[in-house]
């Protein structure tokens, strides 16, 4: 039999502690072991990690935690209501993603990522009709990078002006004031 490196090891060694490997593969894995150092200590941290999950305590659940959970769950009766989402509402939780403070971000970083490297390919962002962006369409990047921004800052203005934020921020001054 050809000797085992320490990858093939590795790979056996779950099997090798369930007792799953067959008489050929357990004689070559412990062959292994008594010649590879690391891999010996591989296996007796293994066995020190079952050990610890087997003297851990197993706790049971208390007899009233099914019927509180069932009765969460908001169903209704025995029957599940299934909702169907309209087309609406999926463009409406399209746009909700779109101007969401970190993916107005990365857009913007995308943005800016690509006029950099446009910018490092020696691409202008001068141009003051349309026919300087026939002659030079990658000066769209910069336009781009600027509405980004706008958008952006619209996105962060509507998240910090929403009633949770600025509930937290009121209760935090409450809290300043108090100490």
């Amino acid at each position: 039999m050809k000797p085992m490196n320490c990858a093939q090891c590795e790979e056996r060694l779950s099997d090798y502690l369930e007792n799953a490997l067959n008489v050929n593969e357990k004689d070559t894995v412990e062959r292994h072991f008594q010649a590879c150092r690391v891999c010996s200590e591989l296996l007796a941290g293994m066995r020190g990690v079952l050990d610890w999950g087997k003297a851990f305590p197993v706790y049971t659940a208390p007899v009233w935690l099914a019927t509180r959970i069932i009765a969460n769950t908001g169903n209704t009766g025995n029957a599940l209501r299934v909702a169907r989402e309209t087309w609406t509402e999926t463009l409406a939780a399209m746009g909700r993603w779109i101007i969401e403070p970190r993916t107005a971000m990365a857009v913007f970083t995308a943005a800016m990522v690509v006029g950099w490297m446009g910018s490092l390919a020696g691409i202008s962002p001068r141009w003051t009709t349309m026919t300087a962006v026939v002659r030079d369409p990658a000066v769209i990047y910069y336009d781009a990078g600027v509405l980004v921004n706008r958008a952006y800052g619209r996105a962060v203005r509507t998240y910090y002006n929403t009633p949770l934020v600025t509930q937290i921020q009121s209760r935090i001054e409450q809290l300043r004031e108090i100490s």
